[in-house]
């Protein structure tokens, strides 16, 4: 009989510790992040060919993904963007090693010159 309440014993430590293990591993899990760009283009031939792809790329490579890509915005409170893009990142780290990587700051200048002005933020989401 004893051996009978060493092995339920052994089992009942062996799911707690592992209970606890895996409230662990989601603990430590970072949450998504968006990435919110409100654009005001100015010339939309320079955005269109040359930044565009150019940044598309580096997005794509460092593992983000387009949510939006839009100029038809319906307003509902508030003055509305002319062009909203949102991407999606696994997490702020690596949104942020995006945001400082030299292919990013590369197409800056190229940006600079075909927008009158940007806006843009990070937040992150929940998991």
């Amino acid at each position: 009989m004893k051996t009978c309440y060493a092995v339920a014993l052994a089992a009942l430590t062996g799911v707690g510790i592992g209970g606890l293990a895996v409230q662990g591993i989601h603990a430590q899990a970072k949450p998504p992040a968006y990435h919110i760009a409100e654009i005001d283009v100015t010339n939309e031939d320079l955005y269109n060919k040359e930044w565009a792809p150019k940044v598309d790329a580096t997005i794509k490579a460092a593992g983000g993904v387009y949510l939006v890509r839009g100029t038809n915005i319906e307003r509902i409170e508030g003055a509305a963007p002319k062009r909203l893009l949102i991407t999606k990142w696994d997490n702020i780290d690596k949104l942020t090693a995006w945001r400082e990587s030299e292919a990013y700051m590369r197409t800056l200048p190229i940006l600079d010159k075909a927008v009158k002005s940007v806006r843009s933020y990070a937040v992150e989401g929940v998991n």
